[in-house]
């Protein structure tokens, strides 16, 4: 049923381009002549949009960069120590039987640790790095200051 239902779409697809590609090479066409004179009327004016200089290129990588690290380590220490606990406390709380407790223990522990310890560092560096994003050129703490 879902490869049916994916063949479908990949069919209706390829056939939306194919008819999509035929309207694009299309050649002009010749504009009918008025029929009457058409008065000319100014369009209202529309206010322009708000116009907001960004971080420089190089801002956005080195935050971007640091998202990346920042994330990657506190998921990872995360998940060491949130396994290593729940480990821990798996095997003494089937404490006969201490090996059936650590693996399940530790699964858990790993999944609990992760959560807990990236979440939170997700949230504070995906606003630090939104806040670099928006930031004028020069401005964000990734700037170069020595120029």
């Amino acid at each position: 049923m879902i490869v049916r239902k994916a063949a479908v779409t990949a069919g209706m697809a390829v056939a939306a381009m194919g008819l999509a590609a035929g309207v694009s090479h299309a050649g002009p066409v010749a504009a009918p002549a008025p029929a009457a004179p058409v008065s000319a009327t100014a369009a209202p004016a529309v206010p322009s949009l708000p116009f907001h200089d960004v971080a420089s290129r190089e801002e956005n990588d080195r935050a971007f960069a640091q998202f990346g690290a920042q994330v990657g380590i506190a998921v990872t220490v995360g998940s060491l120590v949130g396994t290593m606990a729940g480990a821990g406390i798996g095997c003494v709380a089937t404490l006969p039987a201490c090996i059936p407790g650590l693996v399940t223990g530790a699964g858990i522990g790993g999944v609990v640790g992760t959560i807990v310890a990236g979440g939170p560092t997700l949230g504070v560096s995906a606003y630090q790095l939104w806040e670099t994003y928006n930031a004028a050129p020069g401005t964000s703490i990734y700037a170069d200051r020595g120029e």
